[in-house]
């Protein structure tokens, strides 16, 4: 279920991926995602990396199966495409709960802080073997800053029956320097310009990239306005994985330098909070005081601010 806003339309829509290429790694995935004005602020198959889909969940290497799609980065070969892909089944499709956003959207659950609507999904690979089930939540809130809305996505995945464990590795893991993504991954528009980056340990792409950072600012102009979008992790902070020149792209790396193991005693959990805000960003503070208004991010709060 989507949250709505009366005025916008939705704010955020899930799309279960079905019918999509093998070589795509099919999953559900979030697109559009907007702002309160309706700025579209995810993109699905750009020309440049037609794998990418929206705000979703992806793994270039899970077990062996790629559920990234593309390529799979060989360390004697470099990227290559094999017949490697797996696909996410929404064993009951992943949904949005929560207030909504600003501007009397109405969401799909209870009142701001308490569990959305969420869903089961099997990750299968590419022999039809489910390797992980995962239990994915949304959840939508208001924020008291007009033309903002609030967004929290949760994964737990743990092995499937008869799967002993969990090995999530990355292109960074197998020799590609830098190229730890995989996770919770959002792909901005392809039309993006204008675009800065903040963090905690300083501007641009540069100083995001692996960086720790308990939050991430990305302000851009796409369709011809202006908007922002927060984003923080839970704790401990992974390195974040962003791109901002060959396209616009963030998101936590699960196996940034090495791989991740996750059983049934120890799942796998990953956390994305997201302020979406109509209009630019100029300065940590600025994106501080957007993220502290947001009931499910754990943040430091502003020293004057308000009660």
């Amino acid at each position: 279920m989507a949250t709505t806003d009366a005025c916008t339309g939705q704010l955020i829509t899930p799309v279960s991926g079905a019918g999509l290429d093998a070589a795509s790694a099919p999953r559900p995935y979030f697109h559009p995602v907007r702002t309160v004005s309706g700025t579209v602020l995810t993109d699905v198959a750009p020309a440049d990396h037609i794998h990418h889909l929206g705000l979703s969940i992806a793994f270039s290497d899970l077990n062996g199966t790629n559920f990234w799609g593309g390529s799979t980065y060989t360390p004697d070969r470099g990227p290559v495409v094999l017949p490697n892909h797996g696909r996410q089944l929404a064993e009951s499709r992943p949904g949005t709960g929560g207030t909504g956003g600003a501007g009397g959207a109405s969401g799909a659950g209870g009142p701001a802080g308490e569990p959305g609507a969420g869903g089961t999904v099997l990750w299968v690979s590419e022999e039809g073997v489910v390797l992980a089930r995962e239990r994915r939540t949304v959840r939508s809130f208001t924020h008291p800053v007009p033309g903002t809305w609030s967004l929290s996505l949760d994964s737990v995945m743990v092995p499937a029956g008869g799967i002993p464990a969990l090995e999530v590795s990355s292109s960074a893991v197998k020799g590609r320097t830098g190229a730890g993504y995989g996770g919770i991954f959002w792909r901005f528009p392809a039309d993006c310009s204008d675009t800065t980056v903040l963090c905690a340990d300083g501007a641009g792409e540069d100083a995001a990239h692996g960086s720790r950072s308990s939050w991430l600012a990305i302000s851009t102009v796409t369709g011809g306005a202006p908007a922002t979008v927060v984003l923080a992790q839970g704790t401990p902070a992974r390195p974040w994985f962003i791109r901002a020149g060959e396209y616009l792209g963030a998101g936590p790396a699960v196996a940034w330098s090495r791989k991740a193991v996750a059983d049934a005693a120890h799942p796998l959990h990953q956390v994305l909070h997201a302020v979406i805000h109509d209009g630019r960003v100029t300065s940590p503070d600025q994106a501080l005081r957007l993220l502290e208004h947001h009931p499910a991010a754990n943040t430091t709060k502003h020293p004057d601010r308000t009660p």
